[in-house]
């Protein structure tokens, strides 16, 4: 007996055969009191009707109506005049207690642990969410939602989803689609001085598929990869997902320590690098730094990977160029994203490649995830050459500004304990515990904060650095909320320190 394609209920008849030559009807009967008794069947659910059943199973009506005749006469389903047939509210007594996948999970052995690969077990010091990360003061680079023109998205979403044709509908190019691509390069090439042609640009969900698309294309396991210390703890592990040995390089005033890089690893083939604004530190790499950066890629036949995650928000002086922009020898890949200029769950961001890379790069992103989603390309694309990102950047560019010069006029209070370090662009700021024993536990300071309903990242979560410290994130607090917040980290300071 065949279960049709089309099932909307799947009760696979021919695969259990728990006793040899069992008729159809019985092996009905077992696979239903199995999904009701494991709790796959909740409560009250509806079943399909018998001819439904009957035609999706390839069996006749007849077999079904014995099997659910039995279940109803043991008690595990009810049928309703005029309705159908349910799963009864309650199990009869011998299955009131219900073993469920969770329960059998549970019930397991501690001893009877899964083998991981050596990859998951590193991946476990990066836990992925299991709950919606909302924003709150102080949380660090997510721009808050009420900012973002959601009347505008959704009647862009409107009109994009009703458009004539398949172009949302069916497989897309893994490079994304043609009008976004171009959206994007001339949006890069206006705003970061970046060269690039739409051919070279590839939408990815995220700059941690870009890094880790980086790292699959352009090295073999086992090879080197510089990467900023403190920095972006998950673009390493994505790395070390890829394969590569993580290389820890120091990080200063002028940004990435090329020298100390090259000393630590002079063959890398990939350094990761936030060179407008380092994250954490805040610090923008100098161009005596790029230069030195770009010099030893093209000496060692290796690749900087330029993070340009918040480039677009400058609020003092001129923006400093890209380094891809400052690239002519092919040595830079690019990446932006949309989803902390715009939400986060956009999931929707962009790497520049030079030409010779590009088939490579598609390739690996068909091999990831086939293609970013379509519709919500369509939309962005709209989005930006209606000129709403523009509208939107300098909006929220103004609002950042406005609550970064409230943040640090009101962090005044803090100014005996931490020492802030640059905050002319980005979402971010970071204050280092000042000087002088014993040194501050940030994580417990922020854990504290926490229990308040403040979220500061301890800047140790990000690396080993000298002294400790804590991040802030400036966007979405008011200057309001902004002064009750640093209250509230000040008694956490003054809890742990006592």
């Amino acid at each position: 007996m065949v279960k049709h394609a089309g099932s909307v209920f799947s009760v696979d008849v021919a695969g259990l055969d728990t006793r040899p030559g069992q008729p159809a009807y019985a092996r009905i009967d077992d696979r239903i009191r199995m999904a009701i008794t494991s709790g796959a069947l909740a409560p009250n659910a509806r079943l399909p009707s018998s001819r439904t059943l009957a035609k999706d199973l390839g069996v006749a009506r007849n077999t079904v109506d014995w099997a659910l005749g039995q279940l109803v006469a043991d008690g595990y389903i009810v049928r309703r005049r005029g309705a159908g047939s349910f799963v009864a509210a309650s199990l009869p007594e011998r299955d009131a207690h219900p073993v469920t996948p969770k329960r059998i999970a549970l019930s397991q052995s501690a001893d009877a642990q899964p083998r991981l690969s050596e990859r998951a077990q590193a991946l476990r010091s990066y836990p992925g969410h299991y709950q919606a990360a909302t924003a709150i003061p102080f949380t660090p680079s997510l721009p808050p939602g009420d900012l973002f023109p959601r009347k505008v998205w959704n009647r862009l979403l409107i009109r994009e989803a009703g458009r004539p044709g398949n172009d949302y509908w069916e497989y897309g190019a893994s490079n994304g689609l043609p009008a976004l691509r171009e959206a994007i390069a001339a949006h890069a090439s206006a705003m970061r001085a970046t060269h690039c042609s739409p051919e070279q640009v590839i939408v990815v969900t995220s700059t941690q598929q870009a890094v880790e698309l980086a790292g699959k294309v352009l090295a073999d396991p086992g090879d080197r990869a510089w990467v900023e210390m403190p920095g972006y703890q998950p673009v390493q592990h994505c790395l070390r997902a890829a394969g590569l040995h993580v290389v820890h390089v120091p990080v200063d005033e002028q940004g990435l320590d090329v020298g100390a890089g090259r000393l630590l690893a002079p063959h890398a083939r990939l350094a990761y690098v936030t060179p407008s604004h380092q994250y954490p530190m805040g610090y923008e790499m100098s161009l005596e730094r790029r230069r030195a950066l770009l010099d030893w890629a093209h000496e060692a036949d290796a690749y900087v990977v330029e993070d340009d995650y918040d480039g677009d928000y400058c609020y003092e002086g001129r923006p400093i160029a890209s380094l891809q922009g400052m690239d002519g020898r092919g040595r830079v890949i690019y990446v932006g994203s949309f989803n902390k200029i715009l939400f986060p769950a956009l999931r929707i961001a962009y790497v520049i490649v030079p030409e010779p890379l590009v088939a490579a790069f598609v390739d690996a992103k068909h091999v990831a995830d086939g293609h970013t989603a379509l519709l919500t390309q369509g939309v962005l694309a709209a989005f930006i050459h209606e000129g709403q990102l523009a509208r939107h950047l300098r909006k929220t560019r103004a609002i950042y500004d406005e609550r970064r010069l409230a943040f640090l006029e009101e962090a005044k209070v803090l100014a005996d304990v931490l020492d802030f370090g640059p905050a002319t662009a980005g979402m971010h700021v970071t204050g280092m515990f000042k000087h002088g024993p014993p040194r501050v536990d940030d994580r417990a300071v922020a854990a504290a904060c926490a229990r308040a309903g403040i979220d500061v990242h301890p800047l140790s979560k990000y690396g080993a650095t000298e002294r400790s410290g804590l991040v802030f994130g400036f966007a979405g607090a008011s200057r309001a909320a902004a002064r009750s917040g640093l209250e509230i980290v000040r008694r956490a300071i003054v809890s742990v320190r006592g």
